[in-house]
């Protein structure tokens, strides 16, 4: 068993799935972006210049990464992405499957310009859903609502979900609708609300680090009208202010169980997405407390971070638990926005690099 420096140097050098200069840029910035919601969040000062624990080599990082080489981002994409292809996300998607867990696939990209890229990435995940169910596979989807033309118009957004939605429908499956930067928060909500009335078996994503999600919590409810809410809480990835965001370590990780005792008091399907071990036991704890039954939630993380440990605890115990699995080829335009809005990323991604996730393989 070769240690964990060496399989980093082998990573380096390259991966079947992503081969030098052919690579995934976006896993590097999704990947670091949910490693490093273990950390607290950082901020600019009103010059624009990165501030606080930054420092100045994450100033560096983002000033230097549209000249980064594009292999290097894609060895560290490797830790995170399945591949380029849809294939490369079902297999991942078996492999981790026939270790007893669950997984949900997320086709990279956001932020389209015009109505044909929207019709694109919408066929792209009707596709998916073929995929899974030719697979025979556990496994649910995510998509971001900007891929579907959310920030063109709206009602542009609705014709494709509502198409996806019903391609769900024909296999009878789940659609989980990620949740982005506080500018499509209400947006996606609503979405989300309309969506369950066409088709009960989806879901939104609430951000911990948001002062407004408990409260969020309680309104979903209220106007659930199927009765049957599902939820997935994680800390949030996204550069907001103080004034709509916790900044604090310890301030997004308290809303974070406040938001999930608010599910749980409110009977919501929870999806509960963190790698902060910390907030795993205290969420184990909190069921327990609650008496809350393990077909009610489910423990959710991103492919490749190194806490299988942790997991396969979780999966012994009897919960279930769901990994996060990114692929696609829309890579290099999403990685640098992220790695803008979150500068802080190269550390976890090399942490997670160095200490390969053995479901990855």
């Amino acid at each position: 068993m070769p240690s964990p420096i060496i399989t980093g140097i082998i990573g380096l050098l390259g991966t079947s799935r992503f081969p030098p200069l052919q690579v995934t840029e976006a896993g590097f910035i999704i990947g670091a972006r949910q490693a490093c919601i273990n950390r607290p969040r950082m901020l600019y000062n009103k010059h624009g210049f990165v501030c606080g624990s930054m420092g100045i080599l994450n100033g560096i990082v983002v000033r230097t990464a549209p000249w980064m080489p594009k292999f290097i981002i894609g060895r560290i994409a490797s830790v995170y992405v399945a591949g380029d292809k849809l294939e490369d996300g079902l297999n991942l998607a078996k492999l981790v499957n026939s270790r007893g867990f669950s997984a949900t696939l997320d086709l990279l990209g956001e932020e389209v310009h015009n109505r044909t890229e929207t019709n694109k990435v919408r066929d792209l995940y009707c596709e998916l859903f073929e995929g899974i169910a030719n697979f025979g596979i556990d496994c649910n989807v995510s998509l971001k609502l900007t891929a579907l033309g959310l920030r063109i118009n709206e009602e542009l957004c609705w014709d494709n979900l509502s198409v996806v939605l019903d391609k769900a429908r024909e296999y009878n499956n789940f659609v989980r609708l990620d949740m982005e930067d506080s500018s499509v928060t209400q947006a996606t909500i609503n979405m989300c609300m309309k969506a369950k009335d066409y088709y009960p078996k989806c879901g939104t994503v609430l951000q911990a680090y948001m002062r407004r999600t408990v409260n969020d919590v309680k309104t979903i409810v209220s106007v659930d009208r199927s009765h049957d809410t599902n939820l997935r809480i994680c800390k949030g990835a996204y550069k907001e202010n103080s004034e709509i965001a916790y900044q604090g370590y310890q301030e997004v990780r308290d809303n974070y169980l406040d938001a999930a005792r608010a599910m749980i008091e409110n009977e919501v399907y929870t999806g509960f997405a963190t790698h902060d071990e910390w907030l795993i036991n205290e969420i184990e704890a909190l069921v327990e407390e609650l008496g809350y039954p393990k077909d009610k939630y489910e423990f959710q993380a991103l492919s490749g971070v190194p806490i299988d440990k942790t997991l396969e605890r979780l999966r012994d115990k009897g919960h279930k638990v769901r990994y996060y699995i990114p692929y696609g080829p829309e890579w290099y335009a999403y990685s640098l926005r992220r790695m803008k809005e979150n500068p802080d990323i190269w550390k976890y991604t090399l942490k997670a690099f160095l200490f390969r996730s053995k479901h990855r393989n």
